[in-house]
């Protein structure tokens, strides 16, 4: 009878995933250092939309509200939090492009806080 190995690919192809995805947060982080930052912070109602899915895409409809309001020819990079102060997106501007943008797994939100020091006390 032959010799049978489990295999946890899917378990291994996750931890792959996630490790990329958090190496492109932490690369699009530091394009971020040192730039003028502003930092918002969504109410309640705007957090729960955010990670709703549906016939609205409620973070591209927020997110390019927030640019307007953010483009000031001061402020190069922001980061938005929901309503319980953890990152959902992070965008910076491009001179050639404009603003690029890019979301925030609820998975890796406390991570990449983290990443960013977001704490209350550094930011008020």
């Amino acid at each position: 009878m032959p010799e049978y190995r489990l295999q946890f690919t899917e378990a291994e192809q996750e931890d792959e995933s996630r490790q990329r995805t958090l190496n492109e947060l932490h690369a699009f982080i530091a394009t971020m250092d040192g730039r003028p930052l502003a930092i918002i912070t969504l109410d309640q109602e705007q957090s729960t939309l955010w990670d709703q899915e549906g016939d609205i895409d409620y973070q591209d409809a927020y997110g390019r509200q927030i640019i307007e309001q953010v483009t000031d020819g001061i402020t190069e990079t922001l980061v938005i939090r929901n309503c319980d102060g953890l990152p959902v997106a992070l965008a910076a501007l491009d001179e050639d492009a404009g603003w690029q943008g890019i979301g925030i797994d609820e998975r890796l939100r406390f991570e990449i806080a983290t990443a960013l020091q977001n704490d209350e006390t550094e930011f008020d």
